[in-house]
């Protein structure tokens, strides 16, 4: 099961995780056990997907028994440079962390 939440769910990044509403984590350490455990010849680093192409784009995230998709889901004017925006924000605060997702678009 994956449990889809909106890009505005996001309440605060740090260096193991991100904390979403509802009092929400994902951890990645965890998403990195969990992707190479689907993921054989994956390296302990991945934890999981990303696809900027898919519409809305989205990160999935491998945490325990279900997956998490943060979707970049902002609408109105604008909207899609915002989306790209946070996007690749995100990508890049994932790197920073030491761990990266796979490109699934």
């Amino acid at each position: 099961m994956t449990i889809i939440k909106s890009v505005t769910d996001v309440i605060s990044k740090e260096k193991s995780g991100i904390l979403l509403s509802e009092n929400i984590f994902i951890s990645f350490p965890e998403c990195a056990v969990n992707f190479h455990t689907v993921n054989e010849n994956s390296s302990m680093n991945c934890i999981g997907e990303r696809n900027i192409s898919a519409n809305p784009p989205y990160f999935e995230f491998y945490t325990g028994g279900n997956h998490i998709k943060i979707l970049f889901d902002y609408k109105g004017i604008f909207s899609e440079s915002k989306n790209r925006k946070l996007f690749y924000a995100m990508q890049k605060y994932i790197s920073v962390s030491g761990y990266r997702t796979y490109d699934s678009g």
